[in-house]
């Protein structure tokens, strides 16, 4: 169902508060197992139909999150991790129909279940399969202090913090961009002023050099007040952001902390080599919570379709009404809600199952058709900037 209210912008405002985590169960409304009836034993082949319908409904589940060709390419994985504990996923089940087949050779179970996709989600990403399935997506890490006074990116802190963020992110299917793509964001954030670069024009770069995910850091390390004279120590603090560089959303956040001790010695202690290791433990942790956000925005958009933002500007009151009707009725639109609106200008959100090209070349074609001529006047991205035909830049 399509969706046009202007509620949803606050309903919008107030899921962006609350961190994303999968579905903790899917309904499976059929599911059917069949087992041969041998020497009679009817109580034996309803068992073994029984367990073969509750893995008939965990396939489902694990459809949910990916394709079929990926579940034959890896199916010896998720056989020995997931379908040989099929009766561990299912939360409850009922059973909708059972009895012997008509030559009594075999015993049909049909059951309604609930999976808990959560757990299966989990164990798909400890195999490393869901980010396969999303395309091996490229990343770049960008460390961004939120304070002067924050650690330099050089400090061993850092550079521990980055090896920990990474090693995750490569471990679960992630593709790194190349790290001289890295070193030239961090000189155009530098010429830019690192206080003065926001997370839109972070996104910007990382859209520039074909990332899929921007994954932003900060690390804090402060001095515990300790009573002894022999031993100190260090609050570790790092926080973790994934953005999409389409769109500049925050998918995901996360934090953690830790403690660092050590014996009290001379320079500065966040330079110490235990206090690297403790920070690297640090954010990798957060970072190993942190991919099933990840997963879950990915989930989101195979059924929810990808978030696009689409501007109009220079359309006349029924030019702006038509086009909505257009985008609202287009195939693979799953939603849609009026963001901002003014006199010949609009901003909407569209929820699409597609490519930005796709969405853009059959726009077009729609508003032709219902005689309003559209050029584009700026992609990036998911973003969308559409002028009326023939019209000219309002702010130049």
């Amino acid at each position: 169902m399509k969706i046009r209210s202007f509620l949803i912008p606050i309903l919008f405002c107030l899921l962006a508060a609350v961190p994303a985590v999968p579905a903790s169960a899917e309904t499976v409304d059929k599911a059917s197992g069949v087992a041969p009836i041998v020497d009679g034993n009817i109580a034996k082949a309803r068992e073994k139909a029984l367990e073969q319908a509750l893995r008939s409904a965990v396939e489902q589940g694990v459809g949910v999150f990916i394709d079929s060709a990926t579940q034959v390419a890896n199916f010896t994985v998720i056989q020995d991790r997931i379908y040989s504990n099929a009766k561990g996923y299912v939360k409850s089940y009922q059973v909708v129909s059972e009895g012997a087949a008509p030559d009594g050779q075999t015993y049909e179970v049909t059951v309604k279940a609930e999976v808990t996709t959560a757990s299966i989600a989990s164990d798909l990403i400890a195999v490393g399969i869901q980010l396969k399935f999303a395309g091996n997506p490229r990343f770049i890490a960008v460390y961004l202090p939120e304070t002067e006074t924050t650690l330099s990116r050089k400090s061993p802190a850092v550079v521990a913090a980055d090896k920990g963020i990474t090693d995750v992110f490569l471990a679960k299917g992630c593709v790194i961009l190349d790290p001289k793509v890295t070193a030239e964001v961090y000189k155009r954030v530098e010429r830019a002023g690192r206080l003065h670069v926001d997370m839109d024009d972070l996104a910007k770069m990382a859209l520039d050099y074909q990332a899929d995910l921007l994954v932003v850091y900060d690390v804090k390390a402060d001095k515990a007040q300790t009573d002894s004279p022999y031993f100190t120590g260090l609050n570790i603090d790092v926080s973790l952001r994934v953005v999409s560089p389409s769109t500049g959303d925050i998918l995901a956040q996360k934090g953690a902390r830790s403690f660092a001790p050590m014996l009290k010695a001379g320079g500065a202690a966040y330079e110490n080599e235990e206090t690297a290791k403790a920070v690297a433990e640090t954010a990798a942790k957060a970072s190993g919570e942190l991919m099933g956000q990840v997963l879950d925005y990915w989930q989101r958009t195979v059924h929810q379709g990808k978030r696009f933002d689409v501007w109009f500007r220079n359309f006349s009151e029924e030019e702006l009404f038509t086009l909505a009707d257009v985008i609202e009725n287009m195939d693979g639109v799953k939603e849609t809600h009026v963001r901002n609106q003014s006199p010949g200008n609009f901003q909407m959100d569209v929820m699409y199952q597609g490519e930005p090209f796709d969405f853009q070349r059959d726009l077009s074609r729609a508003a032709k058709q219902k005689g309003v001529g559209i050029e584009t006047h700026q992609v990036q991205g998911n973003r969308f900037m559409f002028f009326k035909k023939g019209t000219k830049d309002p702010y130049k």
